[in-house]
Order: structure tokens, then C-alpha cells, then sequence
């Protein structure tokens, strides 16, 4: 019976069984539902198993599933390599690529970027998403995204990542603001305002180690953009730490304080199972590559190279 098996149906017994939903699977292959029910019914004569039991909206996968479904994994990601180009050409690619990041991570990267791409690989179009942390993992293993530029608490486990560059945060003011600090807890007499781009609150992350400074600051606004954060200062004596890497501002000042929140690394992930890919190696290194190239800039540190 095997002989009746291709690699488009083990593909989508895989989707199927990833995303638990036939319409779903059917979007992500670019059929309709009817021809996956066919294929399905094909590979329930194959294996001679049900594969999937209807569970209120969800078809869930049976035992025999699931080993299949791991058998499959591992025999088409061992002959992913061998499909691949022994020279990778990014002239010569037509494809498109979806990278998710916040706004301040495009600014400081995708970019630059997409000007690269334009010049080397002219047939590779480029979709750039914002960071949506609660779609990730889904977004990811459904290949809705290739890349993901965030910093690696917003990353599910399982996505290997390589570090870009090491941010500092600095203390900002709106320009001419009338700030005066001699001591760090004199932030207590302030107004801030912070910068969340995945999910909106009044606390900010580094709550707890101003508070072991003897600071409480009083977040008067929560926004999701880094590049609006001098618009919303604009007029007022408010406050906010941002990364190093959006100075020098024409509308920002920087306040001098005697210490600043702990910074954060940039990385860039991908799915397990693009490891191999010519394509997503060459615009990993194109990151790496502007993200050493901008060390030379006023506050940049690159990070080690690593993994997960």
C-alpha cells in the first residue's frame, strides 16, 4: 500500500494533525476542504486507521496518528537537506519570506534589511508583521512565519535562535523639558511612561528592580511604539526609558540618572525544521552581518553569537 503514499499527503497528514482543522490545513496548502477530506480518506485505506476523531471543533489525531505523524517528521526533515541547491544563489530566488518583529526591532534591522534584499535577491519579497507573542508558536509551526526578530522571553522553547546585539536602555525626556535629577529616587517625583509592544499594562517589566532602588514611578501612560514615544512626550515633563539604539532623537533629550533597567537581547528565531534551509540561513546572516555593522554606531554592543 505504501506505493499509493506521496510526500503531499504525508505533508498534510502533518498539517492536519498540527493544526487539528481541516479548513485550516486546507488554507495553509491552498486547496479546498473537499479535496483534503479526499486525501484524508485516501490515507485512512493506506493505514487503516481512522487518524482522526472529531472532538467539538478540533479533529484530534489517534494514537496511530501520532506515531505516524513522527515517523513522517523525522524521515521528510532528513531528506529536507538533500532537496536543497549545493550553491545558494539569492539572485536567483522567487519566494516570499514573513518576518514578525516590533516596531523598534524594524527600525533597527528590516530596514536595512530590506534594502540588502532589494539589491541581492530581487525575487524575494518580503512581509513584515508586527510581534504578536500570543500567535507565535502557532504562527511559526503552521509556516506563517519564517522569522521572528524579539528578544528570547517572548520565544516558545523549541525555536532555535541567534543573538543580533545587546541593548542598553537610556532616560529620556521630551526636548526642553524642564528636568532636573540628583539622585535616582528623585524619579519619584516624575511622571513615566512606558513602552509595551505585546501586551498593554501600567507596571513595565523592570517594576521590581526600581523598587529595590526606593523608586515607585508613577506610569501615567502605556504605549505600543517605540517610535511614538517623542510625540507622546512632547509638551510635558514626563519620562521614559528607551533603547539606546533610537538616539540620538531631535525631539528627545537624555536625563542623566546613575543607573538604568536591565537591557535585553535582540535575537532572531526559526522553526526547527528550516535548520537546512539555503534561503533562511542567508537572511539570518544578512541580520548578524547589520547588526555588526552598527556596533560602530553611539550605544550599539553586539552580542554573542548563540544558540538554543
Amino acid at each position: 500500500m505504501l506505493d499509493k503514499l506521496d510526500i503531499k499527503q504525508m505533508r498534510l497528514l502533518l498539517l492536519v494533525a498540527q493544526t487539528q482543522n481541516l479548513s485550516r490545513a486546507a488554507d495553509a496548502l491552498d486547496v479546498s476542504q473537499q479535496a483534503v477530506s479526499i486525501q484524508l480518506k485516501a490515507l485512512r485505506a493506506i493505514f487503516h486507521d481512522q487518524l482522526f476523531v472529531r472532538h467539538g471543533h478540533k479533529m484530534v489525531p489517534t494514537p496511530k496518528c501520532e506515531r505516524l505523524c513522527a515517523k513522517i517528521k523525522s524521515v521528510l526533515e532528513s531528506l529536507e537537506p538533500e532537496t536543497q541547491p549545493e550553491q545558494f544563489d539569492p539572485a536567483a530566488v522567487e519566494q516570499t519570506v514573513t518576518v514578525s518583529a516590533a516596531d523598534y526591532s524594524q527600525a533597527a534591522l528590516l530596514v536595512e534589511l530590506f534594502t540588502r534584499v532589494r539589491r541581492l535577491a530581487p525575487g524575494l519579497k518580503l512581509i513584515v508583521k508586527d510581534l504578536e507573542i500570543d500567535s507565535l508558536e502557532e504562527s511559526m509551526r503552521e509556516g506563517k512565519l519564517d522569522l521572528v526578530v524579539s528578544i528570547p522571553d517572548f520565544l516558545p522553547e523549541q525555536l532555535p535562535y541567534t543573538t543580533l546585539f545587546s541593548e542598553r536602555y537610556v532616560c529620556v525626556a521630551a526636548s526642553g523639558a524642564d528636568i532636573r535629577i540628583s539622585a535616582f529616587t528623585d524619579l519619584n517625583h516624575f511622571d513615566h511612561l512606558i513602552v509595551s509592544p505585546a501586551r498593554a499594562n501600567l507596571r513595565g517589566s523592570s517594576a521590581q528592580w526600581f523598587k529595590a532602588l526606593g523608586v515607585d514611578r508613577n506610569i501615567v501612560s502605556s504605549v505600543p511604539s517605540f517610535n511614538l514615544v517623542a510625540d507622546y512626550l512632547k509638551g510635558t515633563n514626563t519620562l521614559a526609558f528607551v533603547p539606546s539604539r533610537l538616539l540620538p532623537h531631535p525631539e528627545l533629550q537624555v536625563v542623566d540618572v546613575d543607573q538604568t533597567p536591565p537591557g535585553f537581547d535582540v535575537v532572531v528565531a526559526w522553526h526547527p525544521r528550516t535548520r537546512h534551509s539555503p534561503l533562511h540561513r542567508w537572511l539570518i546572516g544578512q541580520l548578524v552581518d547589520i547588526a555588526q555593522q552598527k556596533t560602530a554606531a553611539p550605544g550599539w554592543t553586539l552580542g554573542a553569537a548563540t544558540g538554543q
